[in-house]
């Protein structure tokens, strides 16, 4: 046998059709996957770090909440124009609860309430507001910023578009 058939029936196998059908399909479901349900996003900024680093790659899982709601401390994409542009925040604030600052407390219904995946301490201050029973509050990780800094605060649910997948 030469070279080249032993190439082409290790490529192709022994039923050329069969394996493009195969191809096909496999193609199209990964068109799929990637279209609908993985976002492929771009870390853009420092607000999440340690947990994300600026200009790291990661997929947002579209499907994540669908069946459930967003926890406190899970990570959310947020939808900022359509599809292409979103934002990658922590949920620590829940519909209807009241949250606060207090010298880097974090104070939910009048308990200061404690954020286990912060690395370092920080000094906010925020006025105790209501979040209304459609939204959730979030926030980046990265604490040292000013709380001035940060793209934060009430995101509406239908905003939330996925969880990243790791």
């Amino acid at each position: 046998m030469s070279f080249r058939r032993i190439i082409k029936r290790i490529t192709v196998g022994k039923y050329p059709r069969r394996t493009f059908w195969r191809a096909g399909v496999l193609a199209v479901i990964f068109f799929l996957l990637f279209k609908f349900i993985l976002l492929p996003v771009r870390i853009n900024g420092s607000s999440m770090e340690p947990t994300y680093r600026n200009g790291s790659v990661n997929f947002v899982n579209t499907l994540r909440y669908r069946f459930r709601e967003p926890r406190r401390g899970d990570i959310v994409a947020i939808s900022l124009a359509g599809r292409r542009i979103m934002l990658l925040k922590r949920v620590i604030g829940l519909p209807g609860e009241r949250l606060a600052f207090r010298e880097g407390a974090l104070i939910i219904n009048g308990q200061p309430t404690p954020e286990p995946y912060l690395k370092s301490d920080y000094n906010w201050n925020m006025p105790e507001i209501k979040i209304d029973s459609d939204e959730f509050f979030v926030v980046g990780d990265n604490r040292q910023m000013p709380l001035e800094e940060h793209l934060h605060g009430r995101v509406k649910r239908h905003k939330i578009v996925g969880g990243p997948l790791f």
